[in-house]
């Protein structure tokens, strides 16, 4: 009897040792799995800057809204923006640069980007709506690079464009974005 009673309590410590050994390796299983799912620092790459220097900032305001000639818009030099882009890291960048209109200026009356001209980079004049995504220009940029690029806006002529009377009262609010990754295209 007493022989059996000692099996009897190895058995049930042997049970609940392997039940415990068990619980212990399928709870630290769970919460490995769940540190590398949540752990976003594992996840970081640090490979340098894509700087942006805006020679008249980011910002295009035109409200004195004269419609021109494309010949007319090329003539004049008010209608230039200048800006640069500076790969500050050590691996080549991809970038986007596109035009959108100014969140902060929802309340006035924006032009139609139908009637918005521009060139960008002298490539040669285009109307803004005609450009999917309002994506001017994609590129790559190596390491320790820049790049200038200028951007002309203007008001398309108003009888080649049947620019509408309400646009002469409208404005031009734009932003340059320039969205970059590491990487190429």
């Amino acid at each position: 009897m007493y022989i059996k009673n000692q099996l009897k309590k190895r058995f049930i410590i042997s049970v609940v040792t392997v039940i415990a050994l068990v619980i212990t390796i399928i709870s630290s299983s769970y919460a490995l799995f769940m540190d590398i799912k949540t752990d976003v620092n594992a996840q970081i790459l640090s490979v340098g800057d894509l700087q942006v220097t805006f020679t008249g900032g980011s910002n295009i305001n035109i409200n004195g809204i004269e419609p021109m000639s494309d010949s007319v818009a090329y003539s004049k030099t008010n209608n230039i923006y200048t800006f640069t882009i500076q790969n500050t890291g050590t691996v080549p960048y991809a970038y986007d640069i596109s035009l959108e209109n100014n969140p902060d200026y929802q309340s006035s009356p924006l032009l139609n980007h139908a009637f918005i001209r521009l060139d960008f980079n002298y490539t040669g004049a285009r109307t803004l709506s005609q450009i999917a995504d309002s994506k001017i220009f994609q590129g790559n940029l190596p390491a320790g690079q820049a790049k200038q690029f200028d951007l002309r806006l203007w008001v398309g002529d108003a009888d080649t464009y049947n620019l509408p009377n309400e646009a002469l009262g409208s404005e031009i609010h734009l932003n340059i974005i320039v969205d970059g990754k590491a990487g190429t295209l």
